[in-house]
């Protein structure tokens, strides 16, 4: 027999390129008891090829692998888009948390700590009810007094 036919099948086997008939004279040739030395090394792997090509799983093998897994169902939730969105509003909820109690903070300071003024200063030397304070209460800045009212001032 011509044994280089064999080889190059053997090689065409491991590449993928064999057909279903070039499988079967592979199985054939290497179920004979007598084999080339040099191809011996690929005999086991063939007759055992042949071996496991009729061996099957019955029924009996799915239901025995179900009883030790086990059924179990799982079901899938729905998460909607609310529930999907909650972290960002979490988020926004604290920045905007944290926006108020800064700004409030800022106001409380501002608050306490007297301004200084800025430009002229108008010094009056007595308290005069009659007359306007140069003072703006709200914001504690001094404010300057129109030209015909500076004249009135001692």
């Amino acid at each position: 027999m011509d044994y280089k036919y064999i080889e190059q099948l053997i090689d065409h086997y491991f590449e993928g390129e064999t057909t279903l008939e070039e499988e079967h004279i592979l199985r054939e040739f290497f179920a004979q008891g007598e084999v080339p030395e040099h191809l011996r090394q690929w005999q086991q792997f063939f007759r055992s090829e042949a071996e496991l090509s009729g061996a099957h799983l019955d029924e009996r093998f799915d239901r025995r692998i179900m009883e030790l897994v086990g059924e179990t169902h799982v079901t899938a939730r729905r998460i909607t888009l609310a529930r999907r969105l909650r972290p960002l509003f979490k988020a926004a909820a604290f920045v905007a948390f944290a926006i108020v109690i800064g700004t409030a903070l800022e106001h409380a300071t501002s608050l306490s700590t007297p301004a200084e003024p800025q430009g002229e200063a108008v010094v009056q030397d007595e308290f005069d009810p009659g007359e306007a304070t140069p003072l703006d209460i709200r914001s504690a800045e001094v404010v300057e007094m129109p030209d015909s009212t500076k004249a009135n001032v001692h």
